[in-house]
């Protein structure tokens, strides 16, 4: 049997501390084989992609933790236009035909799936990561490499004069919402934790059931904010340098323990 999980930091392995992960605990309880497609810092449209290779390889249970949306996808490699043409407001004008020229390459592919998200140091399409580390330029273990200097300055004067935060959380949940609900339709049982994209509103209870269209059953969301992963993290907090995942070991047992009374009560 299979168990699958998509997400972001909250829901990687660590590279030093392997074995000690939530869904690696859990895979183990179950006595399952696990593919954990989480990667750290991955936005929510990498999550959507990671859904769709769930919905491809059907495990027998799935968790799926919808993230911040602070992240952005571009692409990996990319071939810049030329901006010397003679421009056209015409049909099908010459900066038209470029972006919708596939053969350039540049990001996002659907035929190749999953291979999309950036792995580390395997090859991809796009690189999906935090705003705030792609503006500021930061070394990030998990990114393919730095992106150029005129990158930066291009992502740092879009949010300056582009970029809507609060429309990026609608589309993001928009993202969010679809994947889930295919997954339902699809017949996969699965938990959704929408803590991070949908922070706690304790004045809303409601809030999270509300988020997911009423045809998922409430028990494939996760509506207790004590047992959220992101909750449990800041009660068991790292010692040293973070894992990776943003807890110690004690708190992934514990978020391990939760899923796992949730798929025997629930889906078992």
């Amino acid at each position: 049997m299979k168990l699958m999980v998509a997400g972001c930091s909250f829901s990687a392995v660590s590279k030093t501390l392997p074995g000690t992960a939530w869904s690696e605990v859990l895979a183990k309880h179950l006595g399952w084989d696990l593919v954990n497609l989480a990667r750290q810092g991955c936005s929510n449209g990498g999550i959507r992609i990671q859904i769709d290779e769930i919905r491809r390889q059907r495990p027998d249970f799935a968790v799926i933790m919808p993230t911040f949306w602070d992240r952005m996808e571009i692409p990996a490699d990319s071939v810049p236009y030329d901006w010397n043409q003679k421009p056209s407001s015409g049909e099908n004008p010459p900066l038209e035909q470029h972006l919708q020229n596939r053969k350039l390459g540049n990001g996002y592919r659907r035929e190749d799936g999953i291979r999309n998200v950036n792995y580390g140091t395997e090859p991809s399409n796009m690189i999906c990561e935090t705003i705030f580390t792609l503006a500021e330029n930061f070394d990030h273990p998990y990114r393919q490499g730095r992106i150029t200097r005129q990158a930066q300055t291009g992502i740092r004067h879009w949010i300056d004069s582009i970029y809507d935060n609060a429309w990026k959380k609608q589309c993001d949940e928009w993202i969010m919402r679809d994947g889930v609900t295919m997954m339902y339709l699809d017949g996969i049982k699965f938990i959704v934790c929408p803590n991070l994209l949908w922070p706690f509103d304790p004045s809303n209870s409601a809030q999270w059931r509300e988020a997911f269209p009423g045809i998922v059953p409430d028990h494939y969301i996760n509506l207790d904010p004590a047992r959220s992963p992101q909750a449990i993290c800041g009660n068991n907090p790292f010692t040293g340098e973070d894992p990776g995942y943003h807890s110690g070991p004690a708190g992934q047992e514990i978020i391990a323990e939760n899923f796992y009374q949730t798929w025997n009560t629930y889906f078992k």
